[in-house]
């Protein structure tokens, strides 16, 4: 991969991380406020982690590259879509575990 490919999905990821860190508190307060579901420190995680995935575009641009060549690109796109539900769906997952460890962390401090 060359040096500008990387600059470009390093680039992809600040830009997608810093939208959903801007996009995440106004979510929490149009969907209200302190009573919402992303006000809460774990769920906004969880959400900033699962909504930041490059993987789909990064997919996409490589089925691009190769200009047909192992078929319909709209075609390739498909597999992609679904494993980028999978790796979102694992994610969610792995949150939900990381979620049940710091709950047990937290209890084993306040003991």
């Amino acid at each position: 991969m060359g040096f500008k490919r990387v600059t470009r999905c390093r680039l992809l990821h600040a830009v997608l991380l810093a939208f959903n860190a801007l996009a995440i508190p106004s979510l929490s307060i149009m969907s209200g406020g302190s009573k919402s579901p992303f006000a809460k420190n774990e769920n906004a995680s969880a959400l900033l982690l699962v909504a930041s995935q490059k993987t789909l575009p990064v997919m996409v641009a490589v089925v691009e590259q190769l200009g047909g060549a192992l078929g319909e690109s709209g075609l390739l796109v498909l597999p992609c879509v679904a494993a980028h539900l999978n790796q979102i769906i694992i994610d969610s997952f792995l949150v939900s575990l990381w979620k049940q460890k710091k709950g047990e962390f937290g209890n084993a401090k306040a003991a």
